[in-house]
């Protein structure tokens, strides 16, 4: 049985272009990219392709994100691709995996050098993606990221490298799958989903402000004040298992009486522990003092989860919940 597969584009190194290959900017369609992949024919799909923007990933907005899910969420199509920049896509993959709670496909794709280039990646990709979105294997498994042939989960997956066409890895699970020789392979059946389903149902925009802060060695505490300030909730991306300096630990501590705080580690694999390090500034003092640690749960994905749950109106209990919970450590 034909799938039909829907592709929303929202621009990206995918879609520039220019006269000389330099200064490219977003300039071409979706039905321009199709058009460009050698061997879509061949998918047992129906492609449909919509312009949502044109943009380059930085200048894209929650409601660019809230529209191609609302606009899925209504469509009868059996599967999805999201085509955009490769900025922030592990942004809009783990946004749309935490909002989509429909047993259908959504996959996130892009590309890493644009179509001007000596070995463009983007054909490519498209052509990996509708496979994965047409995939019945691909159902219940929420949201993903397609590139480079590997499959990751949106939850675990980050930007790896600024320039390589393998950029995307899931740095303590590894990819989820592959696609080889035409078809779609996983390496293990279906999981826990992230989707927040019924608690999130209410959202339509995402008026809330949650920054994230990387510590940095010898970094004043003016700095965390500074950030906090007007927040409604804060991320640490903190030194190794989840530490900020001694001298931050009592600031931390007021911000965390007045706003959730969680804590992450900077170093994009492992988790922020819970009961190693006892020193002022490390994970069993700032518990102590309030902080939540997000366990694998890195800063960008931390920050999404609690700006929808924020969003949503969720209370300050229920958003630290949930935090331990997707960070899956304990």
């Amino acid at each position: 049985m034909t799938a039909r597969v829907t592709m929303y584009f929202l621009g990206g190194t995918i879609s520039m272009s220019s006269a000389d290959g330099h200064s490219v900017r977003p300039t071409l369609s979706g039905d321009d990219l199709l058009a460009a992949v050698p061997g879509l024919d061949q998918v047992d799909a129906e492609v449909t392709a919509e312009q949502v923007a044109r943009e380059q990933s930085g200048s894209l907005t929650y409601t660019h994100l809230l529209t191609v899910f609302e606009r899925a969420r209504s469509s009868d199509a059996g599967g999805f691709v999201l085509v955009q920049g490769t900025d922030t896509l592990e942004e809009s993959a783990y946004l749309l995996d935490l909002l989509w709670d429909d047993p259908r496909p959504f996959v996130a794709t892009g590309a890493m050098r644009n179509p001007t280039m000596a070995g463009a990646d983007g054909a490519a990709n498209l052509l990996a993606a509708v496979r994965v979105a047409a995939s019945p294997e691909a159902r219940e498994r929420g949201a993903f990221v397609v590139f480079a042939d590997e499959i990751h989960a949106a939850r675990h997956v980050t930007k790896s490298d600024t320039a390589s066409i393998s950029t995307f890895r899931s740095p303590n699970t590894g990819p989820a799958g592959r696609v080889l020789e035409g078809h779609v392979h996983f390496f293990s059946p279906p999981g826990a989903r992230s989707a927040l389903g019924a608690d999130v149902s209410n959202v339509t925009t995402m008026d809330v402000e949650v920054p994230v802060l990387v510590t940095g060695f010898g970094q004043s505490v003016r700095t965390l004040e500074a950030v906090a300030d007007g927040a409604d909730a804060l991320v640490l991306a903190g030194f190794g298992a989840g530490h900020v300096p001694g001298w931050w630990a009592e600031a931390v501590g007021a911000i965390a009486e007045r706003m959730p705080v969680i804590m992450t580690s900077r170093t994009h694999s492992g988790p922020a522990l819970v009961e190693t390090y006892g020193a002022v500034g490390a994970e069993v003092d700032l518990q102590q003092r309030g902080v939540v640690m997000g366990g694998y749960l890195d800063a960008l994905k931390a920050r999404l989860l609690v700006s929808v749950l924020l969003a949503a109106g969720t209370d300050r209990e229920q958003i630290e919940a949930a935090v331990r919970r997707h960070g899956g450590y304990r």
